[in-house]
């Protein structure tokens, strides 16, 4: 899921991030299925003058807290909070040295 908000907003934004959280998990409940909170990652996206504003460190979903991450995973691309692809390039180098060591 992702919101959009300045940082002013923030807490205000924590609890209808929470409130649909919470809808959706209802509704999958409905339908027999269930979220993995223990896999949840949570990032804030922003300039570095715009993220020290932030006081967020950690939200409670689900029963479970949910850390603030530095930099997460999204459909196979590494996400980090400034949106700089340093993450996302040193993982894939990783990767394709590991391949070329195999061969």
């Amino acid at each position: 899921m992702y919101n959009s908000t300045p940082a002013s907003y923030a807490s205000v934004s924590d609890q209808r991030f929470i409130a649909c959280v919470e809808h959706v998990d209802e509704w999958m409940k409905n339908i027999r299925l269930r979220t993995n909170a223990d896999k949840m990652q949570l990032v804030w996206l922003g300039t570095r003058q715009q993220l020290n504003k932030l006081t967020t460190t950690d939200l409670s979903l689900s029963s479970t807290r949910v850390k603030l991450s530095s930099s997460v995973l999204d459909l196979g691309v590494h996400i980090d909070s400034q949106l700089t692809v340093g993450d996302h390039v040193a993982t894939l180098c990783r990767s394709c040295l590991y391949q070329l060591h195999q061969l």
